[in-house]
């Protein structure tokens, strides 16, 4: 399921609701002989639609004098908000606009701005600053007797938290916001309010996917049918959406199906998607493609990601991080699937030619929107400048010399953490080397010491009491028998350490404790007992460190290997490989693969 900031997209709706009313005002005001280009309302209901020309009225009414301050600002942020995506733009004129006196006269309108402000921190990272116009957000709502941004507020609030790790609070709010959302279409069941709770159902059940809970995903069911039959009976749902939704609905439980190791139910779903018409859609085929890779029908998925694909290419520039994921990622997956390692780099090294490329025009974008914002402080200086010349200088200096020290001061601090961070991943590959050459050499000192005490076993002698001296007796009396156990229990450990290391046991899904128990002779006790001992760790613990350590040396003797392979060559989940590795080495394993290459040494 595809998804996008969600109040964007209840706010775009709004607007889209008020195209027919604005255009109708719109005539009347010219009919009435008004300059109604540069009324608000007129230009509201094009920023979605046409938000250069909005942006250009926008400029000629703040020459005209024909709207407030707060109106110019409170526009232009929906404008580079709904209209262009530009969500750091749209930002600054936001907080222009919460600045202004007059948007504590309106308390709705405050609301509606307070709670993009809150969307557009959440997509520019500061979910501090979002959580805080959130709070905000719902203190008028609550005033206001409005459920719909309540329930998205705290939609909302829940985001922020998952990205803070904070995830207990983060479920709470994001279960309250459904809770008031199902309030408000017991209220009034509208489409728009049945549309809302459906998005908040469809964010949360996203989330528990992406999060692996399977099971409280798959619970959801009743709740997402609920909602869906909801809208349909809403009797003013455009025509197609129930089809889409439906088809989105039964593709997500169909994967869930699937990944909880019900195969049937998972091929009964994908059924229904495949019978469903808008997944025979030229915009509705993507949809099929995890489902059929997932069941392992890779040919299928092929075909289909091929078809998107050029479809993507005639419709619009692919050069963007959904061509990436899930496009490229899929036919990856598809071709890793099918074993064709070879379509495998080649998929890869257009994955990274297309990531250098994104990531180039992300800074040129960046450098655009500072520009701009630039460019907006520039305009309200220069008003000032033809009322009061002499305050012009002043102004300009007193605003430049501090953005740029800390400019530069920035810079410094990044140029210097970027060496930091870059000596410190050196030193840890260094160190990682180092304690695997250890290691190997550990293992063939082990193996060498195993062999001689094998050869030099002595053979069983009758006691001889009658020549023990008094002495010596009391030597054999006294001498402890607790550090002849250990001795002996280590002894055993090396024998399994060296037994499992040398036969790469653990590679192997099946192998367990139960097997080493009778290979040794020993019991489960004793088993637990010597692990935690000597290896410091349980045996599951202690498997899973030979894994990783298996890794590393693939990913030391084969470079070229994508990241997924080490992971699935070592028999670790590619999530659980990345977390152990950066637990104990404190860098990610692409940050280690990149300093261990040759020729960046």
């Amino acid at each position: 399921m595809r998804t996008i900031p969600h109040i964007t997209l209840w706010v775009a709706t709004a607007f889209l609701l008020l195209l027919v009313s604005c255009h109708r005002d719109t005539a009347r005001s010219k009919a009435n002989g008004q300059d109604s280009l540069y009324t608000h309302r007129h230009i509201q209901s094009i920023a979605i639609t046409q938000p250069e020309r909005a942006l250009a009225l926008l400029d000629t009414a703040e020459a005209k004098g024909k709207l407030s301050s707060f109106d110019l600002n409170d526009l232009r942020n929906l404008v580079y908000h709904n209209g262009l995506s530009r969500y750091k733009t749209a930002l600054h004129y936001a907080r222009l606009a919460y600045a202004d006196p007059e948007a504590r006269r309106n308390p709705r309108r405050l609301m509606s701005l307070v709670a993009i402000m809150a969307d557009e921190c959440h997509t520019n990272g500061d979910y501090a600053g979002s959580i805080t116009y959130c709070a905000e957000g719902l203190d008028l709502a609550k005033q206001l007797g409005n459920k719909t941004y309540e329930g998205n507020l705290n939609v909302t609030w829940g985001l922020n938290l998952l990205e803070m790790n904070q995830y207990e609070g983060a479920w709470q709010h994001i279960d309250r916001g459904i809770e008031l959302l199902e309030e408000e279409v017991n209220e009034k069941s509208s489409y728009h309010s049945w549309d809302e709770l459906f998005y908040a159902l469809g964010m949360k059940l996203n989330l528990l996917w992406e999060k692996d809970k399977y099971h409280e995903a798959i619970a959801m069911r009743p709740q997402i049918e609920h909602a869906l039959k909801g809208l349909e009976n809403s009797g003013n749902a455009p025509q197609g959406l129930m089809e889409m939704r439906r088809a989105e609905i039964d593709a997500i439980y169909c994967l869930l199906a699937y990944s909880t190791g019900n195969r049937a139910q998972g091929d009964s779903l994908y059924r229904c998607v495949d019978q469903n018409p808008f997944a025979s859609t030229s915009e509705g085929e993507y949809i099929r493609i995890h489902c059929l890779n997932m069941a392992g029908r890779y040919d299928e998925a092929l075909h289909y990601i091929l078809k998107e694909k050029q479809r993507l290419k005639q419709m619009t520039d692919t050069v963007n991080w959904d061509y990436i994921n899930p496009h490229l990622e899929s036919e990856m997956e598809a071709y890793r699937g099918k074993g064709n390692w070879r379509a495998v780099a080649r998929v890869q090294q257009t994955m990274l030619a297309l990531t250098d490329t994104l990531r180039e025009r992300e800074q040129d974008a960046q450098a655009l929107e500072l520009a701009e914002i630039y460019q907006s402080n520039e305009k309200t200086l220069q008003i000032e400048r033809q009322a009061e010349k002499i305050r012009r200088h002043y102004l300009i200096f007193a605003f430049t010399a501090p953005v740029l020290a800390l400019l530069v001061l920035y810079l410094v601090h990044i140029q210097r953490s970027k060496r930091l961070i870059s000596r410190k991943n050196e030193a840890m590959v260094k160190t990682i080397d180092e304690l695997m050459a250890y290691k190997e050499e550990l293992f063939e000192k082990q193996d060498e010491n195993l062999r001689l005490r094998e050869e030099q076993k002595p053979s069983p002698t009758p006691p001889t009491e009658d020549k023990a001296t008094p002495n010596e007796a009391g030597k054999a009396e006294t001498y402890p028998a607790e550090l002849k156990q250990t001795e002996q229990s280590r002894t055993l450990y090396e024998r399994i350490n060296h037994h499992i290391i040398g036969n790469k046991l653990y590679l192997r899904p099946d192998f367990n404790e139960q097997e080493l128990m009778k290979e040794f002779h020993i019991s489960a006790n004793q088993l637990a007992e010597m692990f935690k001992t000597f290896a410091g760790s349980t045996f599951m613990q202690y498997v899973n460190e030979r894994r990783l350590d298996y890794a590393v040396q693939l990913m030391r003797a084969h470079p070229q290997w994508d990241l997924e392979t080490i992971a699935q060559e070592a028999r670790m989940p590619k999530k659980l490989f990345f977390q152990q590795f950066q637990k104990k080495y404190g860098l990610k394993p692409s940050q280690y693969r990149e300093k261990n290459q040759p020729n960046k040494k």
